[in-house]
């Protein structure tokens, strides 16, 4: 995973002697920078001064995670969707919970390929290992191994796109570990999610490298309240800006209006990060409440022209 500060470091550090030199040069303590235009020296002063400046950032940002731990990153963005006549509010949880109903038009597909998981099945095995004694637990070892060489090769296949490849070929370094075991497309439910890749008609070095692991921890549809869908991502790889295991988005889908139908939609989230120069030189928080506004306004579009279809 990229370290902004390791690598902010490594870049002030190695301008450091390129300064030295360059006042001291060869010459005696006497002639210092005597040889030099004014110019120079005042650009070089100035960035001496930059340098420090910026290094003393760093070291702050690096003893601000020490003492308090992770930055954290919070958004929420809320929109109220019109009445969609054509199934109410529940045309509206599909785009959100169904990915069988999903279209091209979809934000996710439009954002990641996608590949559906089950989350929970090395927990199930360990379990069942446990209950039948050290000789059995060898042969589900041995089974599992058998099973995670198909999984990995499988899990870099999309439900949205037929082009395949493996992790060598686009020099993924970062999979998704065997905890999350391939499956079919259909609804989620707890336990299951979706392994996401970067686009691979997207083109560019992380072209079809895994980006992370999704998966659905609380699912509640009550008949007259609000229902609520809770995601966690438990796996990251390659551009996933949070730490992993702490980013976890909840979507509330309220009662719709009586009067004219409308449905309020909810998207609220955290995260953590190590580095708090890093959150906001990114952005993390803006950008992260305007693509959850930017996904509920798709949705709404997406509904509302299907409505017209028919």
């Amino acid at each position: 995973m990229f370290q902004p500060r390791r690598a902010l470091l490594w870049s002030l550090l190695s301008s450091l002697p390129v300064s030295v030199f360059a006042a001291y040069g060869s010459g005696s303590k006497g002639k210092f920078m005597s040889a030099y235009p004014a110019i120079f020296k005042f650009v070089l002063f100035w960035w001496c001064v930059f340098v420090f400046v910026v290094m003393g950032f760093y070291i702050a940002d690096h003893l601000l995670w020490r003492k308090f731990g992770p930055a954290k990153v919070t958004w929420k963005a809320e929109r109220v969707l019109k009445a969609a006549p054509a199934g109410g509010r529940q045309a509206y949880w599909q785009q959100l919970v169904d990915p069988t109903r999903w279209t091209d038009e979809h934000p996710v597909i439009q954002s990641a390929d996608i590949r559906m998981v089950k989350c929970d099945e090395d927990e199930a095995k360990e379990v069942a290992a446990g209950a039948t004694g050290e000789e059995s637990k060898d042969d589900s070892k041995e089974e599992r191994k058998e099973e995670d060489s198909k999984e990995k090769e499988e899990a870099v296949a999309t439900t949205k796109t037929s082009k395949q490849q493996t992790a060598g070929e686009n020099g993924d370094t970062i999979l998704p570990s065997n905890k999350a075991k391939p499956v079919g497309l259909q609804r989620l439910k707890v336990g299951y999610g979706f392994i996401l890749r970067h686009k691979m008609d997207a083109g560019g070095p992380r072209a079809g490298s895994f980006f992370c692991t999704r998966k659905c921890t609380v699912l509640e549809e009550p008949a007259d309240g609000t229902w609520r869908m809770v995601m966690r991502t438990v796996e990251t790889g390659n551009g996933y800006p949070f730490e992993e295991d702490s980013e976890e988005s909840e979507v509330l889908l309220e009662v719709p209006h009586e009067e004219n139908g409308s449905v309020k939609c909810t998207i609220s989230g955290s995260a953590s990060v190590t580095s708090r120069l890093f959150r906001w030189w990114n952005g993390l928080e803006p950008n992260s409440r305007a693509a959850s506004e930017s996904m509920l306004e798709a949705i709404e579009t997406i509904v509302l022209a299907t409505k017209k279809k028919e």
